[in-house]
């Protein structure tokens, strides 16, 4: 906003403060990496903080044991064989997904019937 005497050639300038709410969030990441050379499997726990700008972009740090490093499949090195050919996995969250029973004969039946009526 800007705001000017009259009659005389000098503007004065008031800044308007304006803030901005950011969005932040940390989370608690597993992940395992498994070396294609030896074979080696291994995992290591990271803390990732997460920001939103307000304008839909996103910038996301990563810390092992309390440091910042880099993201977790960048620049991995096995702990056994030195070799940097390490592919990394995110590990899976709470207990390991059900497998669904199987399908009974008459289930298997009636899918049979309903394609023939062309009704599936």
């Amino acid at each position: 906003m800007e705001l000017g005497a009259r009659g005389s050639g000098t503007r004065e300038t008031v800044a308007e403060e304006v803030s901005a709410v950011q969005d932040a969030w940390s989370s608690h990441e597993v992940w395992v990496f498994e070396c294609l050379s030896c074979a080696t499997t291994w995992s290591e726990e990271f803390e990732v903080q997460h920001a939103g700008d307000g304008h839909g972009n996103e910038a996301v740090v990563y810390e092992h044991r309390g440091q910042p490093c880099m993201t977790p499949w960048m620049d991995r090195i096995c702990p056994n064989c030195q070799s940097q050919n390490v592919k990394a996995l995110s590990a899976m969250r709470g207990k390991e997904a059900d497998i669904p029973k199987a399908r009974t004969g008459s289930d298997v039946a009636m899918v049979f019937h309903l394609r023939r009526m062309h009704a599936w």
